[in-house]
């Protein structure tokens, strides 16, 4: 029978004596040896009894080791798992050098810092198994901690760390320059919403000069349904890079290269208008006084030399106006024949401050000259006499309260309040006392009739006649060569009131295209893009529209930008490119080895719509073939993050 489970010997028995009478009787086997002599006791027990001393086999000897040495190691565990360094000995390998700050922090909040059971107990890690809460926050909540400005929260789990409806929508209308839409983004095993550990790209404890950056390509496609075996062979041919949208200032280099430089006598460079960056990864557009103001400078003189107008009386037909029941009080006599003439768009916009004189410019349009108000027509005629009043209020609001006009009526426009130095550049120093000779000399009895359309009280009119102005246009130009460096100027020919521009990005011009653009979103809107429209014609004095293009936005808005490039503000984009290292090859030294100019391209045309997204870029594309010349295993390698970012954002989907 064999020892025991507890290695116990059975001591059996060579029979069991059966009771024959008041006798016991031995019934032991002939094949056992029989009935035995002495035969079974008097209570008929068994006389033979098999005894042993039972001895431990390899195996169990065995198990008692392995059973010992467990409860050894697991003691020694939980000695070493309970000790307030166990940190430093669980550490599996050094931090990288972008971590480690780390080290320098004291106990176990330096690996609390990544991990959240760092500065737990060894009885709440054993409580894992059953209160999920004892592991949060997570890895990747810790990571987000201290990376919440290069990674935004919300979608920094997602691919790409991109809203994934906006993914999807991109993927789809590229789809089709790669074969299918899976082709750029499909889930092969993973889901395009499913959320992303930062862990699962970005390995740590591989020593200070490992690269947390690093991707393999494998770790790339796991994502993606297409395979790429090779650049050359297997990517999807370049469609719309590297331009993604028009440039920022309008430009046509083939125009210029083929026909401005040469009329100029100058000699076609990239270099004249373009250098590299400090860190040499882009060419940068040098500025306008280096590149383009011995050019521009004499036409954008020329466009302003008669001053850029803040007020302006127009030509009225006063006999129209009161035979409609119109009529506009005092008027200078120089200016009252027909209807002619434009209002300033400066003027416009503080005058769509005010409600009625706004419904007034709603009727008449806000480009409309009063060359075009059609005296047969009552409702015209009615809305350019409000025009008039409220023009009239405008230049007695600026001689009695001066800059706090202005200031007023920009921030019923733009629903704000201005900042103090935004009101500088607006008034530029303009004085009620720059005006009130006007009101002296043009029009004496505003006061009183201001008064009386306000319901005040009127004061009594001088009893001096007006004389009519009767200043001529050498007058006009030589008052404003006595501002030469920028200043304001009353002309007499025009009664109107002129500003006398500093030259190219002259501040005052820009503050008021700026208020325009930014009123192009505000409550009145409408009216406001059709003024910033009127500013930015290419023909407009300072010639800004020939140059600056004009966006819309997202919130209809329009925006003006005076810059080429914006640092900092579009984030990443999927491909990114740098210059430096391809420079270095003495092919690529010229810039149009790669950007070859595309002749009869519409540049500038493209530049009427509104949408960025719309344009001809003047270039010929460039094509994959131009990069894998070089980019192949054998040369520049091939990897994907050679040439692509992971985490880019929302901006690059606009």
């Amino acid at each position: 029978m064999g020892p025991g489970k507890r290695g116990r010997c059975p001591a059996a028995t060579a029979c069991h004596p059966v009771r024959d009478g008041d006798r016991w009787r031995c019934n032991r086997t002939k094949l056992r040896g029989g009935p035995c002599e002495p035969g079974p006791g008097p209570n008929g027990e068994c006389c033979l009894v098999y005894q042993c001393q039972p001895i431990r086999s390899l195996r169990s000897r065995r198990g008692r080791f392995v059973v010992g040495c467990m409860l050894t190691t697991l003691g020694a565990l939980c000695l070493l798992l309970s000790a307030d360094w166990r940190n430093e000995g669980l550490l599996p390998g050094p931090l990288s050098l972008q971590h480690a700050q780390l080290l320098d922090r004291e106990g176990s909040k330096r690996c609390a810092s990544c991990h959240a059971a760092a500065d737990q107990t060894l009885v709440q890690w054993l409580s894992h198994a059953t209160d999920d809460d004892l592991a949060r926050p997570g890895q990747t909540e810790l990571c987000l901690k201290c990376h919440v400005r290069q990674i935004p929260r919300q979608w920094a789990t997602a691919a790409h760390s991109v809203d994934p409806e906006k993914l999807l929508t991109m993927a789809s209308a590229v789809g089709s320059a790669v074969d299918t839409f899976d082709a750029l983004l499909g889930s092969r095993s993973v889901d395009p919403e499913q959320a992303l550990a930062c862990a699962a790209c970005h390995r740590e404890h591989y020593g200070a000069t490992h690269d947390l950056a690093w991707m393999s390509d494998i770790a790339c496609q796991a994502c993606h349904q297409r395979q790429y075996g090779s650049f050359a062979t297997d990517h999807p041919e370049f469609t719309a890079w590297p331009e993604r949208r028009r440039t920022r200032i309008a430009f046509d280099h083939a125009a210029h290269e083929a026909k401005h430089f040469p009329k100029e006598k100058q000699v076609y460079d990239c270099a004249v208008c373009h250098e590299q960056s400090l860190e040499g990864d882009f060419q940068q557009t040098l500025a306008y006084d280096e590149t383009c103001a011995k050019c521009h400078d004499k036409s954008i003189a020329t466009s302003w030399d008669t001053g850029v107008p803040l007020l302006a009386l127009p030509m009225l037909d006063i006999q129209t106006l009161e035979d409609e029941g119109q009529g506009v009080g005092q008027w200078p006599d120089d200016a009252a024949e027909e209807f002619d003439g434009p209002l300033p768009p400066i003027a416009k916009l503080l005058l769509i401050a005010e409600p009625a004189a706004a419904k007034a410019l709603g009727t008449l349009g806000v480009e409309f000259d009063f060359f075009d108000v059609d005296p047969d027509e009552p409702e015209q005629v009615e809305a350019a006499a409000e025009v008039v009043w409220a023009t009239k209020e405008l230049l007695f609001d600026l001689t009695d309260q001066g800059q706090a006009a202005i200031r007023r009526r920009v921030e019923s426009v733009l629903d704000r309040e201005l900042r103090s130095e935004e009101l500088a550049d607006l008034v530029a120093h303009l004085s009620p006392e720059n005006l009130s000779v006007v009101v002296e000399d043009w029009l004496m009895q505003l006061p009183q009739e201001v008064a009386m359309r306000r319901g005040e009280a009127v004061e009594e009119p001088s009893e001096l006649e007006q004389e009519p102005a009767t200043k001529s246009g050498q007058d006009r130009a030589e008052a404003l060569q006595r501002v030469e460096a920028g200043g304001w100027v009353r002309d007499d020919l025009t009664l109107s009131i002129r500003y006398h521009a500093t030259g190219h990005a002259d501040r005052w011009v820009t503050a008021w295209i700026e208020v325009m653009a930014e009123a192009s979103s505000g409550s009145q809107g409408e009216l406001a893009r059709g003024l910033l429209k009127e500013v930015m014609k290419p023909t407009a004095a300072g010639l800004c529209g020939q140059c600056h293009s004009v966006d819309r936005r997202v919130d209809g808005g329009l925006e003006v930008h005076w810059l080429a490039k914006r640092g900092g503000e579009e984030g990443k984009e999927f491909t990114w490119f740098s210059h430096e290292p391809h420079l270095v090859e003495a092919s690529l030294a010229d810039c149009r080895s790669c950007h070859r100019t595309e002749a009869d391209s519409p540049v500038m045309a493209s530049y009427v719509a509104e949408s960025p997204y719309e344009f001809a870029s003047g270039f010929e594309p460039l094509t994959k073939q131009d990069c894998a010349e070089c980019h192949n295993r054998r040369a520049s390698g091939e990897s994907c993050l050679q040439c692509h970012y992971y985490h880019v954002g929302a901006q690059a989907l606009e």
